[in-house]
């Protein structure tokens, strides 16, 4: 489970165990240098979001970097990523 929260400038993130609440992980961590995105959806195990630099996505279960996806979509299934670009609603194909 990930729970995100942001207002003014200040973001939090967190990912949960969905069985018993434990907290597996949490953003921002000054330690790692890592600042919270704005969290847009998760699906199969992967957090979708944005940061000042650029579109993100992570592991839901341990926190960590995945590869960029380019774009941080609002809705996404086994087929399309769908987010805002520049001229509105795009899709975008997604992979396993």
């Amino acid at each position: 489970m990930v729970c995100a929260y942001g207002m003014g400038g200040s973001r939090v993130a967190y990912g949960l165990d969905a069985t018993d609440g434990k907290v597996l992980w949490h953003l921002p961590d000054k330690q790692a240098d890592r600042i919270a995105p704005k969290v847009t959806t998760a699906w199969h195990g992967r957090v979708y979001g944005e940061t000042t630099n650029g579109a993100i996505a992570l592991d839901a279960r341990t926190g960590k970097d995945l590869p960029s996806p380019g774009a941080a979509p609002l809705l996404v299934n086994e087929s399309t990523g769908n987010g805002l670009g520049d001229s509105g609603l795009t899709a975008y194909p997604t992979s396993s």
